[in-house]
């Protein structure tokens, strides 16, 4: 059961470009900057649907508020905590646009990033997810942590753009454009390195793009510990079996075997070092 506000249920017959999901709990200290960010581009053909994963906090008067507002908003307030897949599942499952992008409410985004990742798609039948270059930022003191770059290939052999994706593994692609029809093809599962899995499939069964300027802000509060989604250590065996099916698919014996290898070399490096912080409670 869920509750769709009101004010958020006019959806026109003409369906938008760009469908925004933003699954959210107790989003309350930063929402409003997010939905700030966001209602603020300069592509203005989107819906942006919220999904409130039963919030405790004043997370549904902020987006009811805004929700009244503006009618490209719809607010969906869930009847009880769904948890964090469902919600992103639900989100994408509501949306109409050609174009789909999740949004965390404590991300920021800055004016361009819809008009110049949309570009990209626009321009490109065989790219499927566009990104940007991205700075990652302490949402406490303001401290901009980082400038990352997810890069991309232009190569059109798939052994290249697969074994670059590996090595240039970018978890924030995940808050990338997506063409949804492509998107729709993909399983949605949770487990460890599904963000990672899910840029692998990107590279073979579509093509990723970034534009090369810092239109994205993934908001950090504080200090962070690496943590599983699933357990208290990072394992990696569900994301080996997932990955093992998509090189199967795409390469012959014995070259997906030597992928698969090679995808278990980087993937466990990776993991002994993230475990090693966990139990030490060291910070990223």
């Amino acid at each position: 059961m869920c509750s769709i506000d009101p004010n958020s249920t006019n959806i026109t017959e003409k369906p938008p470009k760009v469908s925004i999901g933003m699954p959210v709990y107790n989003g309350e200290p930063y929402i409003r900057e997010a939905l700030d960010s966001l209602l603020a581009q300069t592509f203005t053909d989107f819906e942006l649907i919220i999904s409130d994963n039963a919030s405790t906090d004043s997370t549904e008067s902020i987006c009811r508020e805004y929700a009244a507002k503006d009618p490209r908003i719809r607010y969906i307030r869930q009847a009880e905590n769904r948890g964090a897949l469902a919600n992103f599942k639900f989100v994408l499952d509501q949306a109409r646009g050609e174009y789909f992008m999740w949004a965390a409410h404590d991300d920021r985004w800055d004016s361009m990033f819809i008009e110049l990742t949309s570009h990209t798609l626009d321009n490109d039948l065989n790219v499927g997810l566009a990104f940007s270059d991205f700075i990652t930022k302490n949402l406490i003191t303001g401290a901009i942590k980082s400038y990352s770059s997810c890069g991309f290939t232009t190569s059109k052999n798939k052994i290249i753009r697969y074994l670059f994706r590996l090595v240039h593994g970018c978890s924030n692609l995940i808050y990338g454009l997506f063409r949804r029809e492509v998107l729709l093809n993909v399983p949605l599962y949770q487990f460890d390195y599904y963000d990672i899995y899910l840029t692998h499939w990107f590279e073979l069964e579509s093509g990723i793009k970034t534009v090369p300027l810092p239109l994205f802000t993934a908001g950090e509060k504080g200090t962070r510990i690496p943590y599983s989604v699933t357990n208290t250590k990072i394992d990696y065996n569900s994301f080996l079996k997932a990955e093992y099916e998509l090189l199967k698919k795409h390469f012959k014996f014995p070259l997906y075997l030597i992928m698969q290898f090679a995808a278990w070399y980087v993937i466990r490096r990776n993991t002994n070092i993230l475990n090693k912080m966990i139990s030490k409670g060291n910070v990223i």
